[in-house]
C-alpha cells in the first residue's frame, strides 16, 4: 500500500456495548493489515470510534427516544470529522438506522444488509439466528433474508433465553468456557433442524463464539469491517 494522507475517516456508532466496539476496531485494524497491506501508521484510515453510554432501549421500550437523541445528536458531532461512511456496532441498534439517517447525508453501512449478501453469496437456503430476543421479535433479519429467498431457523424460546443470558454476561465482562458451550449446543440444535449456516447477529456474539464449528459462520462484526473498509477504501480511490 502507498503512502497517502488520508483527509477522511469511518465513523462508528458504538456503546452497544462497549466490547464489541472495540472488538470492531481491532478487527478494522487486522484486516487493513491482512488485506490492504497496512504497514505504517499513514496506510491505516482514520477511525472514529465514539462508544456511547446510551439507556438500555433493548430491554425498556421507554429509552427509545432519549437513546434516538443522543444517538442523532453524536452523528452531527461526527460529521465534523468528514466521514466516508458510519457504522453501528450494534444489531439491534439497526432499529433506529432509517431514522438516523435522515438525519445526515453520511451514508449508513448496514449490517443487516451485508450479512444479507454474504448469506446469499454462499448459496445456502437456509440460515439460524443467533441474536437477541429484540432482534428476533423486530425482524429485521427475517425480513432482509426471506426477500432474498432465504429460510430463517429461530432458536426456541428456552435457546433464546440462553442466548441473551450469554450477551448480558459478556456485557458485565463475563467471558467463559461454558456460555461458550452453550452457545454451540444452541447451534448443533439449529443445525438439526436443517441449519446451513449461522449467523452472529448480535456483535457481543463475535467475541465467545467458537471460530470453527461443523457450519458456516456470518460474523457480524467482521462482516461490517470489511464493508466500511471496502467502501472506504474505493471513495479514496475515486478521489
Amino acid at each position: 500500500m502507498k503512502n497517502s494522507n488520508l483527509k477522511q475517516s469511518i465513523g462508528i456508532i458504538g456503546g452497544m456495548g462497549p466490547q464489541a466496539s472495540a472488538k470492531l476496531l481491532e478487527v478494522l485494524i487486522a484486516i487493513c493489515n491482512r488485506d490492504y497491506g497496512a504497514k505504517d501508521d499513514s496506510d491505516f484510515p482514520e477511525i472514529i470510534l465514539n462508544s456511547i453510554p446510551v439507556p438500555d432501549f433493548i430491554s425498556d421500550g421507554t429509552n427509545i427516544n432519549p437513546a434516538f437523541n443522543t444517538l442523532q445528536d453524536r452523528i452531527k458531532r461526527l460529521e465534523s470529522f468528514n466521514p466516508i461512511c458510519f457504522g453501528i456496532a450494534c444489531n439491534t441498534a439497526h432499529l433506529l438506522l432509517e431514522d438516523l439517517q435522515v438525519k445526515t447525508k453520511v451514508p449508513f453501512t448496514s449490517i443487516i444488509e451485508e450479512v444479507t449478501k454474504k448469506v446469499v453469496e454462499s448459496q445456502i437456503n437456509k440460515v439460524g439466528l443467533l441474536v437477541t430476543p429484540v432482534t428476533i421479535s423486530s425482524d429485521l433479519y427475517q425480513d432482509a433474508l426471506e426477500e432474498q429467498g432465504i429460510g430463517v431457523i429461530i432458536p426456541s424460546k428456552g435457546e433464546q433465553e440462553i442466548v441473551d443470558e450469554v450477551i448480558r454476561n459478556i456485557l458485565a465482562g463475563k467471558i467463559d468456557k461454558a456460555d461458550r458451550q452453550k452457545l454451540i449446543i444452541v447451534a448443533k440444535s439449529l443445525e438439526k433442524r436443517d441449519t446451513q449456516g449461522i449467523i452472529l447477529g448480535c456483535t457481543e456474539l463475535s467475541l465467545i463464539f467458537p471460530k470453527k464449528i461443523s457450519l458456516p459462520i456470518f460474523d457480524s462484526i467482521e462482516i461490517l469491517a470489511r464493508a466500511l473498509l471496502k467502501k472506504f477504501f474505493e471513495e479514496k480511490r475515486i478521489n
